[in-house]
This record gives structure tokens, sequence and C-alpha cells, in this order.
């Protein structure tokens, strides 16, 4: 199968009406279609369309990119074209890693039609050029990043809302940059910082107001399909307030009229990781308040100043792994000195409904051995799949090791009858033998000659079939093979084992806990395939 993908940012629509049309979705789909036309090659290939409209191309976390690349690894695409270089990214180092890397080992064959770029036949200058290109587009989106950033810094600096505003506001969609209340939702606002002011802490306030059966802020904006927010979702089925959603609004000095200026930045362009900014502006009286200045400095006093001397943290065997398997949050950890630490899910106690969530306390040392005796058995079908990889691949390298000798021997056959037939042209024209037995010689070397060619030909194809046959998931086992080998000697479950090999812990009681392994998908492919 052939990928066409097509990407369009946000911001090529900013810079010129030319660039904007040149690079739209219906012009790059033109261009790629009339390109495959004029390919013989790919031409009767089945071929789809993978399309990120909107996207940056300084990352590759897009969905239709992530969609084709899963695809790639499953075999199923093995030719991947687009208009130039930059409709595929403009992180050099991400882009040279797929086109120098993954897309050759995975037997994938790149083209830029612009660029005149083809991986299948280019050389080695064609090679240097396209990793320039890939430079210059690293730098293009980095200078290009820059000025979208100074823009929206002097937009922050007047105070103006160019993303989508907190709950309990909507855009004045006759004043860019302005935010009008939401009546509706700012009710629940005053409410929260009400019930602050009577000293109520955040838990207490996220259990009234799931009582009360008050829509969380996602529910909200999803009901009334608020422009921009109607797509969030919940994190957990259990759609339910908690203590740190309430927290959220009741630090939020925009309730108060207030805008501060850049709480934070990305550390670099196209990574999503950012980082606090000290001493940021802040603008008074900038929009209208759903709450008064007086009232939300009285409902700061719920918040504590953190205790000095805290206990060192623990860093635990499964932590950030264990959900509950009714809620969908992630479960507690209790650590005591005096009795066995213990896993519950606080998710009832935080927001005042039940939701069938276990009550019970599950000992972390008897977690730990259950799932310890589970890895040890998943380790042991993980041995399985490789030996059986290992297997397929080893008859597919001796399959191919027996064609290329038959190929070298059939190479040898036809070199010598080619000699032969060269021979007995030199002797006809000496006049040593009669045209009638050079012509019967001929056609006999003739005959023995293109039966030659068939068998070879025979032989190519079944090599070429061979070569797509190779286990892509083969890389995959290899790595979590090494991962095993590494801890066949432990008792007991650790850390290093937790993050190596699984993803997800799922209690629903004590007798029944579920595991999602790491390449649990891949393990459980290679059982089922044929030897």
């Amino acid at each position: 199968m052939i990928a066409l993908y097509i990407r369009l940012s946000r911001s090529d629509n900013d810079l010129s009406e030319y660039k904007h049309q040149s690079n739209s979705v219906e012009n790059q789909r033109k261009l790629l279609n009339d390109f495959l036309e004029e390919m013989p090659d790919l031409r009767d290939e089945y071929a789809e369309e993978f399309i990120d409209d909107g996207k940056s191309g300084t990352d590759f976390h897009r969905p239709a990119f992530q969609k084709m690349l899963a695809l790639i690894k499953k075999g199923k695409i093995n030719t991947v074209i687009v208009k130039d270089f930059s409709r595929f990214g403009r992180n050099y180092i991400e882009c040279a890693d797929y086109l120098e890397t993954l897309f050759p080992f995975l037997g994938v064959r790149f083209i830029s039609v612009t660029d005149g770029y083809d991986s299948g036949s280019c050389s080695k200058d064609r090679q240097l050029e396209a990793a320039v290109k890939n430079i210059v587009n690293s730098y293009y989106s980095q200078d290009l990043s820059q000025k979208i950033t100074s823009t929206f810094q002097l937009k922050r600096e007047k105070g103006e809302f160019f993303f989508n505003p907190p709950f309990g506001y909507v855009k004045d969609e006759n004043s860019p940059g302005k935010i009008l209340i939401d009546e509706e939702a700012a009710a629940v606002v005053r409410k929260i910082f009400s019930l602050a002011c009577e000293g109520k802490g955040t838990g207490s306030i996220a259990k009234i107001l799931n009582k009360e059966s008050i829509p969380t802020m996602a529910a909200y904006n999803k009901a009334r399909k608020i422009k921009g927010k109607e797509g969030y979702n919940e994190k957990s089925p259990c759609a339910a307030w908690t203590g740190s959603k309430v927290r959220s609004i009741l630090k939020n000095e925009v309730y108060a009229g207030t805008y501060v200026c850049r709480k934070s930045r990305r550390i670099a362009p196209g990574l999503s990781k950012s980082i606090s900014v000290k001493g940021s502006k802040k603008i008074p009286n900038n929009h209208p308040s759903v709450v008064s200045s007086e009232i939300f400095q009285k409902a700061q006093a719920i918040f504590k100043p953190p205790k000095q001397g805290k206990n060192e943290y623990k860093l635990y065997d499964l932590k950030s792994k264990v959900v509950c398997g009714s809620c969908g949050y992630m479960m507690s950890y209790c650590e005591n000195i005096y009795e066995d630490c213990c896993f519950y899910c606080a998710h009832t106690i935080q927001t005042g409904l039940y939701s069938g969530c276990p009550c019970e306390r599950f000992s972390e040392e008897l977690l730990n051995s259950r799932v310890f005796i589970r890895l040890k058995q998943w380790i042991f079908f993980l041995e399985a799949a490789w030996g059986k990889a290992e297997e397929a691949e080893e008859k597919r390298r001796l399959s191919l090791m027996y064609i290329n000798e038959e190929k070298q021997t059939f190479n040898s056959e036809l070199l010598e009858k080619q000699e032969k037939k060269l021979i007995i042209y030199e002797i006809f024209c000496a006049g040593e033998i009669s045209r009638e037995d050079f012509l019967s010689r001929k056609t006999k070397l003739s005959e023995e000659i293109s039966s030659i060619r068939a068998w070879l030909e025979s032989l190519n194809k079944k090599e070429k079939s061979l070569k797509k046959l190779k286990n892509r998931r083969k890389p995959e086992l290899d790595c979590l093979m090494e991962k095993a080998v590494l801890f066949e000697n432990e008792k007991n479950l650790t850390r290093t084992m937790a993050e190596a090999f699984i993803e997800k812990v799922t209690v629903f009681n004590r007798w029944h806990i579920e595991i999602t392994w790491v390449g649990e998908k891949i393990i459980k492919e290679a059982l089922k395939e044929k030897s």
C-alpha cells in the first residue's frame, strides 16, 4: 500500500496568499495523485491519504502521521509520498531518524515530489541534499516559532485572550482578544468561592458539587457546545468534581479580573514540555471579574502553607501503575511505618459519589508478589514468542542463503553458455563449421540461456518475497528479551522491572487484577503466527 501524506500547518494561513494556496490540502492531493499517474511502477497500487490539517511540523505527534506509522510498522505500507520535505516534518533530527534509519530498516520507500527525491533510486549527492533541506526546514521552523512567540507575547502584554478562556468565560465574538462572563458557569464558580470563604476545604466543596449533581467543567462545555472547548473529555469514565479541580478554580486570579501574563513557556520549538516563568506580569482589572478581589483573597485562606521538614518521598515499585478497575482513577498509595504499605481508591472519599470502587486497602507486598508471579509467566510467553520469531527468521535466512547459492550457480552457467555462443560464432566465421551446424548449436544454446534466465527470474521473485516477509516485530522482541535476561535472577518485583514490562495494573477486587504489558500486542501476534 502507498501512503500519501498531507500536512497543513496553521501558520501556513498567515504567511502569504501564494504559500497558503500552494500548501493547501487540495493542492497537495492533486500534486500527489498526478505524480502517481505518471509512475508506471506505482499507479496500480492502492493508495491511502493521511491528512494532518492544522498540525505543526516541529514534532511527529500528529494523529494521521501516527496512524500511518502504525501501519508502516505492521508492514502494510511500503511507500510514503509527500509534496516536499517540509510537509513531512521540520525537525531535522527526527526527520533524519525516519529517512536514514527507520524507513530503510523497514524497507519503506520515501518520495518527496517537488524535491525530486526518491530513496529507491537516489544517489549519495541526493541524500546529502535531502539532509541540507531538512536542516534548513528545521531552522526555518525555529525562526517562525520565535516570531509567533513574540506576537503572542505582545498580545499577552496587552491582556488579550488569544487562547480558550477558562471555565466561566466565553470569547467576545465582536471584540477579538476580549472575554465575557458566561453567567451559568460563573454561578458555579461563585458558589465554589462562597463555600471556600465559609472555610470549607477543596475536598468538601467537591463533595457538595457532586451531591447537587452540578456538571464538571468538561461536562458543561461539552453539553453547552462552548466554542473551542466542546471536544474536552474527562480522563476518567466517572466524571465528577475533585479537590484538584476545585483548587484550579480557587487559585486562578482570572476570576478576580486579573490577567497573568505568561505563567510558563516551552523549552524549545516542537517540545511539549514547559517550565514555569518567574516574575510573571499581572494586569489587574483587565476583564469583567466573576468575584471581587476581596472574596478571591479571602478564599485563599483555606490553602495551608506546606509543612517543613517533610519525610523524603518514597519511589515505590508500582508508582503510577495501579488503577482502580471501577472508576479508572489512579489508586492512592499509603506509606505506613508500622504496618504494610497499601493501595486504595480515594475516588469515593474525594468526590462523595459511590462508583462501585472497592473500599478495601490492598497490601503493597501482596500486590507486588502477585504481579511478580504474573510477570514471570509473561516472560515465559515472551521467550516463546521470541523463540518462534527467531526460528522463522533463521528459516528465512537459510532460504535466502540457498537462493543466493542457486543464483550464483545459474549465473555461472549463464556466463558459460554466453561464452560458448560467442565461440561457435567465431568458429563459424573462421569457416570451421557449416552454417547449418552453427544455427543448430546457436538455437540450442539460446534455448538453454532462456531457460536459465527464467529460473533466475523465478529465484529473484522468491528472494524478493522472502525479504518482504522479514519479521517487523523482531527488533522489539529482541529489546524485550534483552531486558528479560537482565532480570532473570530477580526474586522480587523491582521498580526497574515494573518500568520495563508493565504499562498498567488494574485492580477490581482482592482476587481480580488485570495487567497491561509492554509489547503485549506484538507478543500475542507473534504467538498466533504459523511457523
